[in-house]
């Protein structure tokens, strides 16, 4: 669940920190108080898209923090490939945007990517907004909420799974007929590349050695007279470093005998003596590895000739010409295939396509089976929320595919991604009304009405833990608003549910009510939020009740909505 949410420099939020509960949650307060920007920040946490714009007037940057308690396996799963550590389940989530520098996004302090932020925020929390709603006007959502209800996705998965397989051999087919006719030409210049790279004997990281290798060559002279020189001033020389620090070492050695405060002083001499005797001896046999070795260099010369060329035609770097010889040996493979290899892809496509007609006509008749079941379940929602004479369908629309390999109803139908057969959801809420499509036909109150029974029916299948519903009550009021409440605390019943509403009916369901208020001082405004005392709340639902002027009748009405 959402434990807290943290807003700095947002919008008109200054510094706002919410704590949420379990069960329902409402928001309410008066229309551009700032409830809208509470739900931005929330997108903004599962990897919506940070806007400079959103930055407070006068800040820099601006944070959102939500910290979660998760127990869903799949999801620490998911953090866990991260590599990201999550103690006792506590996820937070932190997203800056920064008006002069990178915007950056944290899951419990480590770094992640917004796109990895967003797979993972589809599993925290799901919003419904006005928008959202409209999605229903959308036939290609259906499906999904079909599946969804019949618990038919892994049978779907399993169906996509093998479909995915069929396609990517239709395209191996595909590469190797178009590659028949120039596929001799094509192999002898594999095969000489390949030949090429693999005679060179390549490892990485050669060619930089090779040349450290050239450099010492090069310079050998030199660095045999230099260590000579050094060899001398230390050691061999008359009147030598060595000879002076072993003068200076015997006479210190004496004195701490005298002053024991010089034995610290005795040690150090005695240790940078036998130190400039290390050294001598360290550059005595250095000096026996330099070697003057004009048939090595030219050798060095000779590979990195040969490795440039290669770089040349094949890469700007040994790992990258590997790579290549990588690439280039998986499809000589393939070209080698030749035309046994047409042969045999078009028999293992012909056993594809038997095992996938065999999964798209089951997937097929459990869908029509949850169609029946779900059309039942959704005109019973529907009907405790006022909608006493609505009919609700599944329509299934099978295309004809001459070519098709599936045949289902003695027709042969196309095949494609999910299945086969497009679905579309139809609606009818008067008496009389044929079903049709719910985007030619229903208004926005019953839309609003159609996704909170869908949400209703779908409350078990879904594993996201959090759902907020934005203006759930469009277009209704009354007894229906009353209904809507009860349905929204029905499913708070598994779910914490985050709800901003406009109706005291509703508002009077909540487990936590939260009172969101903006002021203007000076010449900025500010947005609040806090959480309602059981007074406060009476007083608020009042105000949502009659208005500014609120009267005793009003109060009691509140209570009682409450009650």
């Amino acid at each position: 669940m959402l434990q807290e949410i943290r807003i700095t420099n947002f919008a008109i939020i200054e510094n706002l920190a919410i704590e949420f509960h379990s069960g329902l949650n409402v928001l309410t307060g008066e229309t551009g108080a700032g409830k809208s920007i509470i739900l931005d920040a929330l997108n903004l946490i599962l990897g919506g898209r940070a806007d400079t714009d959103t930055i407070r007037s006068g800040a820099s940057t601006a944070t959102v923090e939500a910290c979660f308690t998760l127990d869903d396996p799949q999801t620490l799963a998911m953090i866990a490939d991260l590599g990201i550590d999550v103690d006792n389940g506590e996820v937070i989530i932190k997203r800056i945007i920064s008006s002069s520098e990178k915007n950056r996004t944290y899951l419990n302090n480590s770094n992640l990517t917004v796109a990895a932020l967003s797979a993972i925020g589809d599993r925290l929390i799901d919003i419904h907004g006005q928008h959202d709603h409209q999605s229903l006007l959308h036939p290609e959502t259906h499906v999904d909420l079909l599946d969804h209800y019949g618990r038919l996705m892994q049978n779907r998965a399993e169906f996509q799974e093998h479909y995915a397989a069929y396609q990517k051999t239709l395209q191996t087919l595909k590469q190797t007929q178009t590659h028949q006719g120039e596929r001799l030409q094509r192999q002898d210049l594999l095969n000489f590349q390949i030949d090429e790279i693999d005679k060179a004997g390549l490892s990485v990281g050669e060619d930089d050695g090779l040349k450290s290798e050239k450099n010492k060559l090069n310079h050998a002279e030199k660095l045999h007279q230099s260590v000579q020189n050094i060899l001398d001033t230390l050691a061999d020389a008359d009147g030598s470093v060595l000879e002076l620090l072993g003068r200076v070492d015997r006479e210190l050695q004496g004195l701490p005998e005298i002053d024991p405060a010089l034995e610290t002083q005795a040690q150090r001499g005695q240790t940078a003596y036998l130190e400039a005797q290390e050294l001598a001896e360290e550059l005595r046999d250095y000096q026996k590895t330099i070697e003057f070795n004009p048939a090595r260099l030219e050798e060095i010369e000779d590979r990195l000739a040969e490795i440039n060329g290669l770089k040349r035609k094949y890469g700007n770097d040994i790992a990258t010409i590997l790579e290549y010889r990588e690439t280039i040996g998986q499809e000589l493979a393939t070209l080698s295939l030749g035309e046994e290899s047409i042969d045999a892809l078009k028999e293992e496509i012909k056993t594809q396509q038997k095992a996938l007609a065999g999964l798209a006509v089951e997937l097929a008749k459990q869908r029509e089976q949850a169609a029946e079941k779900l059309k039942k379940a959704v005109e019973k929602e529907l009907r405790d929320l006022n909608m006493k004479h609505v009919q609700f369908s599944v329509r299934f629309v099978y295309e004809t595919d001459a070519e098709g390999f599936t045949t289902y109803k003695n027709k042969k139908t196309r095949t494609h991604a999910n299945g086969i057969g497009e679905i579309e959801l139809l609606f009818s809420p008067n008496p009389g009304e044929e079903l049709r499509p719910l985007a030619k036909i229903a208004s926005g109150g019953e839309i609003s009405r159609v996704m909170l029974a869908l949400k209703s029916i779908l409350n078990e299948q879904d594993p996201v833990p959090v759902m907020v519903f934005d203006e759930v009550d469009s277009g209704i009021s009354g007894s229906v608003a009353e209904k809507v409440g009860t349905k929204l605390k029905k499913i708070a019943e598994q779910k914490q549910i985050l709800c901003i509403t406009h109706l005291p009916q509703i508002a009077g369901m909540a487990d936590s009510h939260y009172r969101v208020h903006k002021t203007v001082s000076g010449k900025r405004t500010r947005s609040t939020i806090i959480e309602l005392d059981y007074e406060h709340r009476v007083e608020e639902i009042a105000r949502m009740s009659g208005g500014e002027t609120i009267t005793e009748t009003t109060l009691k009405h509140a209570r009682e909505m409450i009650k």
